[in-house]
């Protein structure tokens, strides 16, 4: 079952069905999961493990600049929302485990019950808010 932090308004049911229509992929410590620029046709979610998560900094560097990214945390939602290059290069911490359900399952969902793509998507654009706060505190923390 993925870990449900960024599919918070998915019922029980849409989890299950979620389920069983994806797998689990696996990668070693420092696999590039994905390269800043790649498109993302898939719904991904890290069950297990951590993810760096950076940005093409001056050619050949990599600056990090929100993250890691644990588990709960959806993966590459940009990018499967509107289809344009991922926004990041994103980098196991360790051994990590992502829970995979490819847009043609997705779509299939939503086709067969309309009212999952707004629980979805509301979901995802939480998970999207959550990581745009923590992103503008790590750019420019507060004072205390």
């Amino acid at each position: 079952m993925p870990h449900q932090a960024c599919l918070s308004k998915l019922t029980d049911a849409d989890l299950e069905d979620i389920e069983g229509r994806g797998d689990t992929r696996r990668y070693a410590n420092g696999s590039v999961i994905v390269n800043e620029g790649d498109k993302v046709d898939e719904l991904r979610i890290l069950k297990a493990g951590n993810l760096r998560v950076g940005r093409s900094y001056r050619k050949n560097m990599l600056a990090e600049f929100t993250g890691p990214l644990g588990p709960g945390n959806a993966v590459s939602e940009l990018s499967f929302l509107d289809g344009g290059g991922a926004s990041a290069t994103l980098i196991a911490d360790g051994d990590v485990e992502l829970f995979v359900v490819p847009r043609a399952e997705v779509d299939a969902m939503i086709d067969a019950d309309p009212a999952f793509a707004g629980r979805l998507y509301l979901s995802l654009f939480i998970e999207l808010a959550h990581k745009l706060r923590a992103t503008n505190q790590r750019v420019l923390p507060t004072e205390t």
